[in-house]
């Protein structure tokens, strides 16, 4: 509003204005010139005060603030020229003599006003999605009580665990764990994808998601103000932390500060000479708006909103955003097997060999050890005493003072574990089928073997094309054993290594990293954390743990392996745009100071550019609004 406002008073002063230019084509005799001249400037006068106080005030209360703290910004030097502009041209009203500013006054608090405003529409349009997340809930979800009955309450009265249905046509309340029913699902605002995706028992459904032919009975896992949708609004509307082009614009912003300084005094010396106060004033005033720093402001962190926006609408969460300059570097991709590369089929069963007791001892463990595994054991019967989680390798705890444990056949091995004949031959003949085994140990001998069958995502062949045609080196490491691997990355026709543990995946990174490979990792579990630390850019797939996701840079909220390459293939396009925006900023104001310095740029003009190097860099970085960013390589 206050712009506006202003905006209508200055079109008055510009009204005018050129109402005074004019005044040679009025046939005024001697006399009555000065007096019209008069009366227009006090007009004038009176048009431009209201956009001084409305427009003017705030930029002093910032300029007053830099300087309790011993600073002096661009804030101080606009107050200085506007109202050094506007104070002569008053003094020369007064004494009817020389020329007045009041017009060039009140277009640069405007124009600069406006510029400021661009970043502030800029950020909007990149959280107007995110706003849009939120209507996608429905107004009431379907809620089991614990009488059996269903109740509609509000989405946000809905507390994790709480048993939810959803109708053929209704929107997710919340993020669900599909415990009965089949249907298919629209979740487009995460993916970016309007195909349906098939849904079924044991399925992770997003909160904001349209169920289609039938009902869906599930568990919540995250509720609306703490899933998904909640850690993008989250994510967007948080201070931009800073990156090295975000560190080098803020230098080069402090150098264009002591340039402006030395350029000010030398346009006012320079215009002094060649035309007294009112030519050293234009001069002087056009140095100042030229490097009014909307432009550098807006080059970079801009691009980088933008660019997150992008990104989240399809499917890819950047937590850190430094990674997504780091993320254009990287010359290594390590995939993690089970739950990244692959997804488990189905239910863990138990092997012929061991007892159902001990089956569901094994199940109670493996659904306390927070691996991606967990979730495909129903919930436990028996609840474990002194637990224990050893990453990447298996749980232990106490049956009724047993020692028990359940993990990697090759952890119980190290752990001196007697293995009867059948369940060995069992682990022989599913190792070599490349099947994923979990076995259960108690008292030092093994008495249970679960079994899961593992299939590669659909998405990963083509992901990891992408990558190789990137000139990218792909690997898998696992904790796996190393045939299980060998038959998957045989599959992929990449290499792969299993039977690490997190300790030697974590030393096999920082090798890279210390040879100067920058390396991206995508994992999922526990075991995966270190290593998405370490490594470059870590990237978490959204259906893994809480420890993955909080210590990866980057969330896949969709686990499709495809937003892998096309993440990288933002990141370079970024560091493109924000290079170019760079080479047009300084490229802008190297040029624009040498026309202001030697008068051939009045201080409307000046603002005019100001204005228009900040269009120029802000369309540059809102066309990842526009674009799918894995468009462009």
């Amino acid at each position: 509003m206050r712009l506006l406002l202003s905006a209508f008073f200055a079109m008055g002063v510009m009204t005018f204005s050129f109402i005074q230019h004019g005044g040679a084509f009025y046939d005024l005799d001697d006399s009555a010139a000065p007096v019209v001249r008069g009366m227009i400037q006090v007009a004038l006068a009176a048009f431009s005060l209201p956009v001084l106080l409305l427009l003017g005030i705030p930029i002093l209360r910032g300029a007053w603030l830099d300087l309790r703290q011993g600073l002096v910004r661009m804030d101080g030097l606009i107050v200085l020229a506007v109202s050094g502009a506007w104070l002569l041209s008053v003094r020369n009203s007064l004494a009817g003599a020389g020329d007045v500013y009041y017009d060039t006054a009140a277009m640069v608090l405007v124009l600069v006003v406006f510029g400021r405003r661009l970043e502030v529409v800029a950020r909007e349009k990149g959280l107007s999605a995110t706003r849009q997340l939120e209507t996608l809930l429905p107004d009431h979800a379907h809620r089991q009580g614990e009488d059996g009955e269903w109740n509609d309450v509000p989405p946000l009265a809905l507390r994790r665990g709480d048993r939810v249905r959803v109708e053929p046509g209704e929107a997710v309340p919340a993020d669900l764990r599909i415990l009965d029913g089949e249907s298919e699902i629209m979740a487009s605002h995460l993916t970016g994808e309007s195909k349906p995706l098939p849904t079924n028992p044991e399925c992770l459904v997003p909160a904001g998601s349209v169920n289609g032919y039938g009902t869906l009975v599930g568990r919540v896992e995250a509720t609306a103000s703490e899933g998904s949708l909640a850690r993008i609004r989250h994510l967007l509307e948080a201070p931009l932390e800073a990156t090295r082009s975000m560190r080098l614009a803020d230098r080069i912003a402090g150098w264009l500060f002591a340039v402006t300084l030395g350029l000010a005094g030398s346009a006012w010396w320079l215009g002094w000479k060649d035309g007294g106060s009112p030519e050293a004033l234009e001069r002087t005033l056009s140095v100042l708006l030229v490097a009014c720093p909307c432009a550098l402001g807006l080059a970079i962190p801009l691009a980088y909103r933008a660019a997150r926006a992008a990104l989240v609408e399809q499917g890819i969460l950047v937590r850190d955003i430094p990674a997504l300059e780091r993320a254009a570097a990287i010359r290594h991709v390590i995939l993690d097997k089970t739950g990244t590369l692959t997804t488990p089929q189905g239910r863990l069963r138990a092997e012929a060999g061991g007892s159902a007791e001990d089956f569901l001892k094994l199940t109670s463990l493996v659904h306390h050890s927070r691996h991606p595994l967990a979730a495909t054991v129903d919930a436990p019967q028996l609840r474990p005493e002194g637990l224990r989680v050893h990453a990447g390798a298996g749980v232990e705890g106490r049956f009724d003072g047993h020692a028990a444990r359940a993990g990697s056949p090759r952890w119980l091995d190290a752990h001196a574990a007697r293995w009867p004949e059948d369940l060995a031959h069992s682990r022989r003949r599913h190792q070599a089928e490349g099947n994923t085994l979990i076995a259960y140990e108690e008292d030092g001998e093994v008495r249970a073997l679960g079994v899961l069958h593992q299939e590669l995502r659909p998405s990963a062949r083509e992901a990891i094309a992408a990558l190789r045609a990137r000139n990218l080196d792909v690997t898998v490491l696992s904790g796996d054993t190393p045939e299980t691997v060998r038959a998957i990355t045989d599959t992929l026709g990449i290499h792969g290594f299993g039977g690490l543990s997190p300790d030697e995946k974590l030393s096999r990174i920082r090798k890279l990293e210390r040879d100067g490979r920058p390396t991206l990792i995508v994992g999922d579990g526990v075991n995966d954390a270190p290593a998405l630390k370490a490594a470059s850019v870590g990237i978490a797939m959204g259906s893994g743990t809480e420890a993955a996701r909080a210590h990866g840079d980057v969330e896949i909220l969709d686990d499709d392996l495809r937003r892998v390459p096309m993440f990288l293939a933002a990141a370079r396009r970024l560091r493109r745009v924000v290079r170019g925006n760079l080479a047009w900023t300084l490229a802008y104001n190297t040029v624009a100071f040498g026309l202001a310095v030697t008068g051939r740029l009045n201080p409307i003009a000046a603002a005019g550019l100001m204005i228009a190097s900040s269009l120029v860099v802000s369309l540059r970085s809102l066309r990842f609004l526009d674009n799918a960013p894995g468009t462009a390589s």
